[in-house]
């Protein structure tokens, strides 16, 4: 009864735990075959955490408007009492002015005039004697205390040191003189400077009219000194606490007070007012009570431009979301440049047109294409646009030179490219901002030439793209154009080495290469990637490379002298032999994926079939016979097996014709998918069909073929 008991407890407890550990099993078993997906989806929240985190925490003004346009809103009061923010233009015209009545402070060094005094003497005096030789004659003694006196009224009058505050006074100018403990404002002319000085020591030393004359100017030319010194500390101090004093502002707009009307041109004083109620009312509501609502609306806005940046990529551009490396590439390069973007204007706002936006969708064209490009910097500027002073203009200027960057680096085929994106990024720059000031303002009058040299800095600036696409091939392991096209020239040294050692098939991968990148063309494929691994998909072949019917000479053929299993295993071991060279060359993997797939794990049929004849009723293996794989997972992996196996059996035709052409092209490719060789290739049914008609064209080309024509 008691066991009766027991087990009734104890089984409902047990199947409770066997029914969470099969449905956390179940759990796991999910996460396992997702795991990429979630990683995708986690890099994505980071990125909104990220861009989150460094946004500023203030609301957003929700009036939009613009200098010289009308007022599109209903009639707007002042919600609070606040001031005008001055221009920049006022401030420094403010500043200016109080430069141009400020009276800079100097000193009068005595310690100075009484080393001058000493020195006069002691010159003097070594002078004297080495001239005259006669001591301390009445001459001598007459004329040191001539120089003495002089010295001491020139001295005494001042000598001014020179100093670039001086630059641009009127002799009317004053300045403030510390003589001790004393300050005095005194006319700059009061002073000599050092050559009047000279000049008026010369004047009185010939008013003497003795022959010693000339010795007597050298000796108190020597002497003389500068007495009177700008001090810079004092002045420094004293100009700060002047600016110190400016004020930011100018007259008060009360709370209900109209600020501007429904249809009302928004003059340049109703734009700074404007301004300078946005600036109050994002600072009080972003440091009230609403501030975590104001955070909350923030992460809504920036969480649903990540989502429909994901969505687009997920729905639209698969061939790229599939790659977790793009994906990471994608959303570094756009967090940094969002990060340094929001630290640039807390901390040097001036600077924000410096910043070189258009890098952004050019180096997303450089590894994936435009769309995607069109898309991440379009929301890039949107979610700065959010805080960069003039909204609208900023994303007017900055999407327009994006677009314009895109279209000129839509390949990136060559350096060019970017120098021209330069240019015209920097035309289209001026061409927004002429435009944008002709609407505005109807004049030219405030053209800034210091904005127009940020712009042309931060057009200068994308040519970091180089170094930046340069570091991410590297670092992530994805080709470019610029990088397919020095792999593809033939002067790259494995594909010398394959000229001079396997020249026939060197021939045939260059016909291989030609007739993949038209077959691409022609569906829409990566042709320069095709072309490029075409010309290496044979590169194994240089290890044996009379074993290769294409570089056999004079009939000699050494497969005569090997069983049919030994010729399969090499035949089949330069697709490994290619690899390995590939790796020791450095080839990136995704043109060394056309080296292990271009057989696929088909068989080597001419010596598998030798083998059946010669050993009739015995069972082959197989695998001694066929390729390992793996089969083509791209659309270029599989033309360029398409058109490999088609090159090289068009070889053995005999008096091609087009009939022999298309009948040979047609059995290859139905054979091979007859074996399954492009299932797990992106590529329908019309491409292949499309395939196989440029093929066809191509080879009747090659053999120079002419088509018959009907009676």
């Amino acid at each position: 009864m008691v066991v009766t008991i027991v087990l009734k407890t104890i089984y409902p407890f047990n199947y409770f735990c066997s029914a969470n550990f099969t449905k956390m099993r179940s759990v796991y078993s999910n996460l396992q075959r997702n795991y990429y997906e979630i990683l995708k989806v986690i890099l994505f929240i980071i990125a909104i955490v990220i861009v989150v985190w460094v946004s500023p925490k203030e609301s957003i003004f929700r009036f939009e408007f613009q200098l010289g346009s009308p007022w599109k809103h209903a009639d707007l009061f002042a919600p609070f009492d606040f001031a005008i923010i001055k221009t920049e233009k006022q401030l420094s015209e403010e500043r200016e002015q109080i430069l141009s009545n400020f009276k800079p402070y100097f000193k009068r060094l005595d310690d100075v005039t009484e080393t001058g005094a000493a020195n006069l003497d002691f010159t003097f005096g070594e002078r004297w004697a080495i001239t005259l030789g006669d001591g301390r004659s009445e001459d001598s003694i007459k004329y040191i205390q001539f120089l003495q006196k002089l010295y001491n009224k020139i001295e005494g009058t001042g000598i001014i040191r020179y100093d670039a505050v001086l630059d641009g006074q009127s002799s009317a100018s004053r300045i403030r003189l510390i003589q001790g403990n004393e300050v005095s404002e005194v006319p700059v002319s009061n002073y000599l400077d050092i050559r009047s000085a000279n000049d008026i020591a010369r004047k009185a030393i010939s008013n003497l009219n003795v022959e010693d004359s000339v010795f007597l100017q050298n000796i108190i030319s020597q002497a003389l000194v500068q007495n009177i010194y700008y001090d810079e500390d004092i002045s420094r101090v004293e100009w700060e606490v002047i600016l110190s004093q400016i004020s930011p502002t100018r007259g008060l707009i009360q709370k209900d007070e109209l600020v501007i009307s429904t249809g009302e041109v928004v003059s340049a004083e109703k734009y700074q007012i404007l301004t300078s109620l946005k600036t109050d009312y994002e600072q009080e509501l972003g440091s009230s009570d609403a501030r975590q609502i104001i955070i909350g609306g923030m992460v809504l806005l920036i969480t649903l431009l990540f989502v429909v940046q994901f969505l687009y990529i997920l729905l639209y551009k698969k061939q790229y979301y599939d790659g977790l490396k793009n994906i990471i590439l994608l959303l570094l390069t756009q967090v940094v440049l969002i990060v340094v973007t929001h630290y640039i204007l807390e901390h040097y706002p001036q600077w924000i047109w410096m910043i070189p936006f258009a890098i952004l969708p050019i180096i997303i064209v450089a590894f994936m294409d435009s769309g995607i490009a069109i898309i991440v910097h379009l929301i890039t500027v949107m979610i700065i646009g959010f805080y960069a002073p003039n909204s609208f203009i900023f994303f007017y200027t900055q999407f327009t030179a994006g677009l314009i960057a895109i279209f000129t680096v839509r390949t990136l085929s060559k350096r060019a490219d970017l120098f021209r994106a330069t240019i015209l990024v920097f035309i289209t720059y001026m061409v927004v901002y002429v435009s944008m000031l002709l609407v505005q303002e109807g004049s030219l009058d405030n053209f800034s030439t210091n904005l127009a040299s940020n712009l042309g800095g931060s057009s200068v600036l994308l040519l970091l793209a180089f170094p930046i696409i340069f570091i991410y091939e590297k670092v992530f392991g994805v080709l470019t154009h610029l990088s397919l096209l020095e792999l593809s020239n033939t002067n790259n040294p494995l594909l010398r080495d394959l000229a001079i050692k396997a020249p026939g098939t060197f021939q045939h991968s260059i016909q291989v290469s030609n007739l993949a990148s038209e077959a691409l063309y022609e569906i829409g494929g990566d042709a320069l990637l095709a072309r490029t691994g075409a010309l290496y998909h044979d590169i194994g072949k240089m290890e044996s490379p009379l074993y290769f019917v294409e570089n056999q000479i004079s009939g000699y053929n050494p497969h005569d002298e090997l069983t049919y299993e030994e010729s399969a295993r090499i035949i089949i071991g330069h697709v490994l032999n290619g690899i390995e060279m590939a790796r020791k060359a450095r080839l990136p993997e995704q043109i060394i994926d056309f080296i292990r797939t271009h057989h696929g794990d088909r068989r080597v049929e001419y010596f598998y079939r030798l083998e059946k004849k010669v050993n009739p009723g015995m069972e082959v293996d197989q695998s001694e016979f066929t390729y390992h794989g793996p089969i083509p997972f791209s659309r270029e992996t599989a033309v360029v097996m398409m058109a490999d196996s088609v090159e090289a059996a068009s070889r053995s035709i005999a008096e091609p014709d087009e009939q022999k052409i298309n009948d040979l092209v047609d059995n290859i490719i139905d054979g091979q998918m007859k074996d399954n060789q492009f299932i797990n290739a992106d590529i329908t049914m019309k491409e292949i069909n499309t395939v196989r008609k440029v093929l066809k064209k191509k080879m009747l080309n090659i053999h120079h073929v002419r088509i018959a024509y009907p009676d």
